[in-house]
């Protein structure tokens, strides 16, 4: 049922085209591993290949660590090329005097968008949820946003697509599938 639902989404927004070349955001945590086993159950669908990315944030000492070896270890389970960074959030927070989070956000996409660039990718495939479109509009009404900003987040924006965004997270659950 939940792929069903993820290709629901993909087809009402037009995320994807046959051939693409998706590079999928993964974390470790069961947001992004659900989008990334529901993308390879629909890899031939749409004709895809799909590249596995992982930010190491540095800022959870070991368990960032111990997640970026997850990550890895479930790419080459399902024989994904794999690729990592890690950023120093901290720094740029330091010397720009933005939040943690938005420093974080930052460098995130930057890396995103090179590794998008340099394997000439046609997607990011991101994991956020119905849950973090609601949060996302809750914070902005609250720091008074205006009619664009309670838009909330656009499911394609290219070369981004999020095809859990319809989702909420209790309706999430993957079950790896060869």
């Amino acid at each position: 049922m939940f792929v069903i639902e993820v290709q629901a989404c993909i087809e009402e927004h037009a995320m994807l085209s046959s051939g693409d070349k998706v590079i999928v955001a993964v974390s470790g945590g069961a947001d992004s591993m659900a989008l990334l086993f529901a993308l390879f159950q629909l890899r031939s669908m749409y004709d895809m290949t799909l590249i596995v990315a992982h930010v190491n944030h540095q800022l959870r000492g070991i368990e960032a660590e111990q997640d970026a070896l997850f990550v890895e270890q479930q790419a080459a389970c399902l024989g994904l090329p794999f690729y990592q960074t890690r950023i120093d959030v901290k720094a740029l927070q330091r010397s720009s005097g933005m939040s943690l989070q938005h420093a974080a956000r930052q460098l995130r996409y930057r890396f995103l968008h090179e590794l998008y660039q340099t394997l000439d990718a046609t997607r990011v495939a991101l994991g956020h949820t119905a849950d973090d479109q609601a949060e996302t509009l809750l914070i902005r009404l609250l720091h008074g946003s205006g009619p664009a900003g309670l838009a909330g987040i656009p499911p394609v924006r290219l070369p981004f697509i999020r095809p859990l965004i319809a989702i909420s997270r209790h309706g999430i659950f993957f079950v790896p599938s060869n």
